[in-house]
């Protein structure tokens, strides 16, 4: 028998990273990207372009995003997509695995991800993957800080946002909750809200997710965010301010009362303690000021106190490592 290689993975909306027993981590976006046309084809000499290569060449190419809506999609084209983006991560972060080698993953899902989203995920990872667990991505984050006492861990991904509550055990469905606000659902009452109040601006969503990923707030500003736009090719600066804080606010809002359900619900006797060890990661928590919110929410429940990881982009993806080198055998699904 050969090497085992144990690897975390976390499977995103928008983009995914791996992290090997070896030490490489790395990221893509998790899109791929399939020629329109023979023009395109010729041009590009590949079947398909995954990741940064794809959204470098979108204009010639069909995209696929085979996990749209935070979970992975059913439909033939994102079953392949899904297939081809975990080759790839494998491939770049393992030059060293061959026939003789196995790899034994855990891969990070949302919180209340269906049981047919889960074989579906096992099923296209037979030949890729030889042992496998597949885990709630906040759970995995607590992995990653290994936080197991009383915290509640907050992913705010870009397709959904993933709650845990951590309490010295392994959590069951009582413990987490998956909302769809996040990061997309962000992006579009950005955009909504920047053309009602300025028409005739062009955007494309990676303007806008630019623009949320270097300026979103929800604290107070003590500078206007002014970003330069153009109107039918003419550039032109704009205050985007008030249009940014509303729409983070809206994101904000149902995420600050499932930590309150969460901690209004729980064992009375901790319920101090987990309110004061929230943990907020995933790209959602590089927002400024969403600690604070979250803070804020808990006023009346006597206060609380919120932490973000240090690194939101790898964070899922050390923690599925880690939970993979640790994990009893009895707990692998073999493939």
């Amino acid at each position: 028998m050969g090497d085992i290689f144990h690897v975390g993975i976390d499977l995103g909306t928008s983009r995914s990273s791996i992290t090997t027993s070896t030490g490489k981590r790395l990221t893509i976006a998790s899109c791929v990207g399939y020629p329109k046309d023979m023009v395109a084809r010729k041009r590009l000499n590949k079947e398909f372009l995954l990741g940064e290569d794809a959204l470098d060449n979108r204009l010639a190419l069909d995209l696929v995003w085979p996990l749209a809506d935070g979970v992975l999609c059913e439909d033939k084209a994102s079953i392949d997509a899904t297939v081809l983006l975990l080759k790839e991560l494998i491939s770049l972060a393992l030059p060293e695995h061959n026939s003789e080698s196995e790899i034994y993953a855990a891969i990070g899902v949302p919180a209340q991800a269906s049981l047919k989203n889960k074989k579906a995920i096992l099923h296209l990872s037979k030949d890729i993957i030889d042992r496998l667990i597949i885990v709630s991505e906040a759970f995995a984050v607590a992995y990653s800080c290994n936080r197991f006492d009383e915290c509640l861990i907050v992913d705010i991904g870009a397709g959904t946002t993933d709650l845990c509550r951590m309490h010295g055990s392994v959590p069951d469905a009582s413990d987490q909750l998956t909302l769809t606000t996040a990061g997309n659902f962000l992006d579009d009452m950005i955009a909504k809200a920047m053309l009602a109040k300025f028409p005739d601006v062009q955007l494309s969503k990676k303007i806008v997710k630019n623009i949320k990923e270097k300026h979103g707030y929800l604290s107070d500003a003590s500078e206007p965010v002014i970003v330069r736009l153009t109107e039918n090719g003419l550039i032109g600066e704009y205050d985007v301010s008030d249009v940014l804080k509303e729409s983070c606010l809206q994101l904000a809002a149902p995420i600050t009362k499932a930590v309150q359900a969460l901690v209004g619900s729980f064992d009375p006797d901790f319920q101090e303690s987990m309110r004061n060890n929230i943990i907020i990661a995933g790209g959602g928590s590089r927002l400024q000021g969403i600690d604070a919110a979250i803070e804020d929410s808990l006023a009346a429940y006597g206060g609380g106190r919120a932490t973000c990881v240090q690194d939101a982009e790898f964070c899922g993806s050390i923690g599925a490592l880690n939970m993979c080198i640790e994990m009893p055998s009895e707990y692998w699904e073999k493939l």
